[in-house]
């Protein structure tokens, strides 16, 4: 087993892997500790694993969360699965965002489709000393009120998590921003927190610090999501052909179960 990484700063290509059926201690080790490092891995296999499969692999780096099943599925026939989506971080506007995410493809358009990630961790260490001292101690607000756009009927959500987040089982920090959630830093005025997002979006989504994974039939990605970013920078149109994928989530509290808390105490 091969673990190569990345040329961005994170993320590892795992190669000589058998996805389907190898479950060595010796190898499991590796590949979580990989997990810690890079943040992202990359598994790229012949055929599709099976579910029961995915949800094992996924399992070896933290608690599968499950809402009804083990994984659910991202179709472009759904708004969720095709609509154009800024880079964040799954469900950061609430108490408990996920700890991770693995995507397996089911079906692929015939043309190239792709998910963007970047890293949190790489771009805090970006940032000058004296921006990371202003925002050491501050929070930022994750906001989200758009869910009549996508159909749901969902409450507001608002959740402040620190701005320099540190990882909760390596301490290194990230710069827990997202361009989709983040509209305000706590203590600032209007003028003052405009710049700086604006400076901390351009550190996070540099061209050069972003990985564009194209999906290929086999594939298995699983990502950090306190660590990682992702994005969907093009509108995956049915059009173009089916783009189906398997997601297993990781993570202590699932977003119904924490939507239905802010419903009812929005209620209270």
């Amino acid at each position: 087993m091969l673990i190569t990484p990345l040329n961005q700063g994170f993320g590892a290509e795992v190669t000589g892997f058998d996805l389907d059926h190898a479950s060595a201690p010796e190898d499991i080790a590796r590949l979580q500790a990989a997990y810690l490092q890079y943040n992202l891995l990359i598994f790229r296999g012949r055929t599709p694993v099976t579910p029961a499969r995915q949800v094992e692999i996924a399992s070896w780096f933290g608690p599968i969360l499950a809402q009804g099943t083990q994984w659910t599925v991202l179709d472009n026939a759904e708004p969720t699965g095709r609509e154009k989506l800024p880079f964040h971080s799954d469900i950061t506007f609430l108490e408990f965002p996920l700890l991770g995410i693995s995507l397996c493809p089911q079906e692929l358009p015939e043309g190239d489709t792709s998910t963007t990630y970047i890293s949190n961790a790489v771009a805090w260490a970006a940032l000058p000393e004296n921006l990371q001292a202003e925002l050491q101690h501050r929070k930022a607000r994750h906001f989200y009120d758009s869910s009549r756009e996508m159909g749901f009927d969902w409450p507001v959500f608002e959740y402040w998590h620190p701005a320099c987040m540190p990882h909760p089982v390596t301490g290194r920090p990230l710069l827990f921003v997202t361009e989709h959630h983040v509209d305000r830093i706590e203590a600032m005025d209007d003028a003052r927190c405009e710049t700086v997002l604006a400076q901390l979006f351009a550190a996070l989504y540099a061209p050069a610090r972003q990985y564009e994974h194209v999906w290929r039939k086999g594939d298995l990605v699983i990502w950090d999501n306190l660590a990682v970013q992702h994005a969907r920078t093009s509108v995956a149109a049915p059009s173009a052909g089916r783009r189906v994928m398997r997601r297993v989530q990781l993570g202590e509290m699932g977003f119904l179960a924490q939507a239905e808390r802010v419903r009812q105490a929005q209620l209270a």
